[in-house]
């Protein structure tokens, strides 16, 4: 993810450009403009747009000048739910009505919480600045709320502030405990009347202040009374992200703290209620319905391979309900229709080749056959039922008929032959009855 960071002060923008990778940022570029112009912010997006490296996420970070502050007791940790009850906790109390402001805050710890507003019309304007350029900021914030990123990791002890020159954040062993905009005047004054102000009325001595920003370009650290005043420390990751240019590492500390806070926690945002952000969401819906129509027409194109298959499947299953049929019509010529062709068809097979002495069709015949002579002119209607066999046949003469029955007598038990007639062309018919003898297969 491509992050575009545009810090706004009082005379001067800012744009910073991050990658992130692998859980950390990739310092990527930045340039600052001085503010002098009516319309000089124009100017300045237009070419941040042309300048831009694919899809960014936009970043606005707003002057805290523009910003109003105040310390409260809520017990909530819920940034949601204070974002919903603030309005009603300060209505009546700001002087612009609640309606025409937008809110966050921020959990100081001990019951206690930074209640954070802006107003609606101001922040609105430059949202829709940025949008014209195609720069739609996804989150409004100030750098100021994030600067915990910048302490040193061996200075999180005691009370530690943290000042560009414009605004002041003072922790407490790394807890924030209290945010100002210095205001006009020289940064000296600002901290010198801020931090008297904090050691009176909260009894807050404030024992390091680490100079980033405009504050760190100054020739010589300002004097502040016991304070120990510095240029931040590069160390951690803010050396690893601007390598060894310690210089740009505290010129851009505060558009480094902003996009460090996007990609690892819940930044400060006013795109909240009438003014959240929803271009992220109809992208979404983009590349969801996207999604819709790819998955309708898999969905179409399983339904037509299954309408394919099932066709094929019916046509094979209805030739073969054809064969069956046509060679039932084959096998049982004077029967009506069937109710099922194959269950009759295997109940016929069995009785044909079943029989109680074991022999066979095919083994009957195959007796049948040698002991038949060439007086004995034809065997048909045989029939086998059970071991019973009873044959029809045509003979030349009574005495191949006789032969015919000796010849049997030696296959089959109870060989006999009746109903022996004559026929017009002076041969004889004659029925052969027999039982088929066992191991005769």
């Amino acid at each position: 993810m491509n992050y575009l960071i545009v810090q706004l002060s009082g005379d001067e923008a800012l744009f910073a450009r991050f990658q992130h990778k692998r859980g950390g940022l990739v310092f990527a570029g930045a340039s600052r403009e001085a503010l002098t112009e009516e319309g000089a912010l124009t100017t300045l997006l237009a070419a941040a747009t042309a300048e831009a490296r694919g899809e960014e996420r936009i970043v606005l970070a707003l002057s805290p000048t523009h910003l109003f502050l105040r310390e409260m007791e809520l017990p909530i940790d819920d940034r949601r739910k204070l974002r919903e009850v603030l309005p009603l906790e300060l209505k009546g109390e700001t002087a612009l009505d609640s309606d025409e402001l937008v809110f966050d805050a921020l959990p100081l710890g001990g019951g206690k919480i930074l209640a954070i507003w802006g107003k609606r019309r101001e922040v609105a304007g430059k949202i829709s600045l940025m949008a014209d350029e195609r720069l739609e900021p996804e989150i409004v914030t100030a750098s100021l709320f994030h600067w915990h990123a910048l302490l040193p990791e061996d200075a999180n002890r005691g009370h530690i502030a943290v000042t560009d020159g414009e605004s002041l954040a003072v922790y407490r062993d790394g807890a924030p405990c209290f945010f100002r905009a210095l205001g006009p005047g020289t940064l000296e004054n600002g901290l010198a009347r801020t931090l008297a102000a904090l050691e009176i009325g909260k009894g807050i001595t404030v024992e390091k202040v680490f100079l980033h920003g405009a504050a760190a370009r100054q020739a010589t650290p300002p004097v502040i009374g016991s304070a120990e005043v510095a240029a931040l420390p590069v160390t951690g990751e803010l050396a690893s992200v601007y390598g060894d240019d310690v210089t740009a590492a505290r010129d851009l500390a505060g558009a480094y703290a902003a996009a460090l806070a996007c990609c690892r926690e819940e930044p400060v945002n006013f795109r909240s209620g009438a003014l959240a952000y929803t271009a992220g969401r109809k992208k979404a819906l983009k590349r969801l319905r996207l999604s819709l129509i790819l998955g309708g027409a898999c969905v179409a194109l399983l339904l037509a391979e299954t309408g394919v298959r099932y066709f094929l499947v019916k046509r094979d299953l209805d030739s073969v309900n054809t064969s069956i049929n046509t060679i039932y019509r084959e096998v049982f010529p004077t029967r009506k229709k069937a109710v099922d062709e194959v269950s009759e068809l295997r109940s016929e097979i069995k009785r044909l080749g079943g029989g109680a002495a074991g022999g066979s069709v095919l083994a009957v015949v195959n007796k049948l056959a040698a002991a038949k002579s060439d007086d004995v002119t034809g065997l048909y209607e045989i029939e086998l039922d059970g071991d019973q066999l009873r044959v029809k046949g045509d003979a030349r003469s009574i005495e191949a008929v006789n032969d015919f029955r000796t010849k049997a007598a030696a296959l089959f038990a109870d060989a006999e032959v009746g109903e022996i007639k004559s026929r017009p062309d002076g041969g004889v018919s004659f029925v052969f009855r027999a039982t088929a003898k066992e191991g005769g297969k």
